[in-house]
């Protein structure tokens, strides 16, 4: 019997030896569809709002009342992904404009691809 019982012990530390946990994806299954679907809708729902089109002169001159009187903006550029969703927007100080560019923090951004510019209060 001693024989028999040294055998299991060494058949299961020989299995834990090898065992590799899968961490979380061996929960994955306990998801139930509605939970994956409200989980999906918070994350849409965190999605940047579309903002009021300017026009790149609106832009240009609400960056410039930005640079001049050292304060921040918020930045909505124009482009989408694939969701259509929107990037998170830009918020920083301008550093100042290159031609048709403008530097907000360590961003280089043309001015066609500014979709709206928001001054910040300190």
């Amino acid at each position: 019997m001693s024989k028999e019982f040294d055998q299991r012990v060494q058949r299961v530390t020989d299995f834990f030896a090898h065992y590799q946990d899968r961490g979380m994806k061996k929960w994955a299954g306990f998801f139930l569809s509605d939970h994956t679907a409200m989980i999906n809708k918070e994350t849409r729902q965190k999605s940047v709002p579309d903002r009021a089109e300017m026009s790149r002169e609106e832009c240009g001159k609400v960056l410039g009342e930005a640079f001049g009187n050292q304060r921040p903006v918020a930045v909505q550029l124009k482009e989408v992904d694939e969701n259509g969703d929107r990037p998170e927007e830009i918020v920083d100080f301008v550093q100042g404009y290159a031609e048709d560019k403008v530097v907000i923090g360590e961003h280089v951004i043309a001015l066609d691809d500014l979709r709206f510019v928001l001054l910040l209060s300190d």
